[in-house]
C-alpha cells in the first residue's frame, strides 16, 4: 500500500482533517472515487466545483429514478434497487457524496421484455450487447435527458452474470425482504443490509477482479458496523450456504484493515472447512479465459456447459446485424468468423 494511499485512509477516517492536502492525496482520492467526502469538508477549494456539480446532477438523477420507477409500476414490475442507488442514500450523509455511474436496477426474469419495453418508450436506447439465458443476466440503456443529463440504467435479472455467483441471492429474496427508500418516494425498495452487504462484498470480487477500491470498501465498512447483532449471524449463515465465506471474510478483512468498526469476533467466525468454488476469484484479476472455466465448472450438466460456450461464440443474429451494421444474411457466417478470430485475444489477456 503506497504512502500516498495510507494518508488518504488516515484523513478519511478523521472527520476533523480538513486539509490542506497534497495534490498526489487528491489524485488518489479521484482515482478512489472519494473525493467528494473530502470536498464536503469544506477545506480544498478544489473541490468544490466537483461537489456542485454532483449536487447538480444527483437531483437530475432523483428525478428521473421516480418517473423511471413510475413507468413500471404501470406495467406491474417492482425493481429492487441496488448498489450505490440505495447506498448513497441509507449510509451517506448526502446522496451526492457517494458516486456512481449507473443506476442498477434489479427485477424478476419474467418481467425482462416488459421492463425493456417500457424503458424504451420512456426515451431510453438499449446498447448492443450479447445475451443469453446462461452468460447475461443484464441489460444497460441509457438517455440523455432534456437539459443534457446522462442517464444509465444497469437492469439486473441475477445479481451476477458470473455462474459461480449469479444464484448467491434470487430477486424473490431480495424482494421479500426490501426496505423502503422514502427519499426517493413511495416505489422505491432496496435491500435489507444483510442482502446488501452480501451484494457489496460479490460485486467487488465477481466484477471488479478482487479490486481495493476504498470506495467500495468504505462501502463495505459503512455496512457491516451497521448491522445488529442477530443480523450479522444472518449474513454468515447466509454467506455460509451460498459458498461465499471466503469471498466475504476478505472483502470484510479489507474493509476493516482500512476504515475498521468491523467486529472481530465475527470477522473471525467467517470460516470454512469446505472448498469454495468462489474462492478463486480471490486470486485477482482473471482473464476471461479463467472466467469462463469457472462458469463451466459451476454448471453441471454437459447441455448447460455447450450453451454457455455456444452463446459465447454465436450470440443472437440480431446483435450481430446491429453490431456490424449491416442487414446482409448471407455475410452473416462471415461475420461470426470475423468476431471469434478478432476477439479471441481479449480472452487471454489480463
Amino acid at each position: 500500500m503506497s504512502d500516498v494511499r495510507n494518508d488518504l485512509i488516515r484523513c478519511l477516517r478523521d472527520p476533523r482533517d480538513r486539509g490542506p492536502w497534497s495534490n498526489d492525496l487528491l489524485a488518489c482520492a479521484r482515482a478512489n472515487r472519494v473525493h467528494l467526502l473530502l470536498a464536503d469538508r469544506g477545506g480544498d477549494a478544489s473541490l468544490q466545483a466537483d461537489l456542485r456539480a454532483a449536487a447538480v446532477v444527483e437531483a437530475a438523477r432523483d428525478r428521473e429514478l421516480r418517473e423511471v420507477l413510475a413507468a413500471l409500476a404501470g406495467v406491474d414490475v417492482r425493481p429492487v434497487l441496488l448498489k450505490g442507488a440505495v447506498l448513497s442514500r441509507t449510509h451517506y450523509r448526502r446522496p451526492e457524496l457517494r458516486p456512481r455511474t449507473d443506476t442498477d436496477l434489479l427485477i424478476p426474469t419474467t418481467a425482462r421484455d416488459a421492463t425493456m419495453r417500457v424503458l424504451v418508450e420512456f426515451g431510453y436506447e438499449h446498447l448492443a450487447e450479447t445475451a443469453g439465458p446462461l452468460t447475461t443476466g443484464q441489460f444497460h440503456l441509457h438517455k440523455r435527458d432534456a437539459v443534457g443529463v446522462f442517464h444509465a440504467l444497469d437492469v439486473h435479472c441475477r445479481i451476477s452474470n458470473v455462474r459461480a455467483f449469479s444464484n448467491v441471492l434470487t430477486y424473490a429474496e431480495l424482494a421479500r425482504d426490501a426496505r423502503p427508500i422514502p427519499s426517493l418516494g413511495p416505489l422505491a425498495w432496496g435491500p435489507s443490509p444483510v442482502h446488501a452487504l452480501i451484494i457489496a462484498c460479490v460485486h467487488r470480487v465477481a466484477h471488479h477482479g478482487n479490486t481495493d477500491s476504498l470506495l467500495w470498501l468504505l462501502d463495505v465498512s459503512l455496512l457491516a458496523r451497521s448491522l445488529e447483532p442477530h443480523e450479522r449471524d444472518c449474513f454468515a449463515e447466509l454467506a455460509g450456504t451460498r459458498g461465499i465465506v471466503a469471498v466475504c471474510r476478505s472483502t470484510l478483512a479489507l474493509a476493516d484493515a482500512a476504515f475498521g468498526g468491523v467486529d472481530a469476533e465475527w470477522l473471525a467466525s467467517l470460516h470454512t472447512e469446505t472448498a469454495e468454488p468462489t474462492a478463486a476469484f480471490l486470486r485477482g484479476p482473471l482473464r476471461q479465459i479463467d472466467i469462463l472455466k469457472q462458469d463451466l465448472l459451476a454448471s453441471p450438466r454437459v447441455w448447460q456447459r455447450l450453451q454457455i460456450v455456444g452463446e459465447h461464440l454465436f450470440p443472437s443474429s440480431s446483435f450481430m446485424y446491429e453490431r456490424y451494421r449491416t442487414q446482409r444474411k448471407s455475410a452473416l457466417p462471415l461475420l461470426y468468423v470475423h468476431r471469434i478470430v478478432t476477439g479471441m485475444p481479449k480472452w487471454f489477456r489480463r
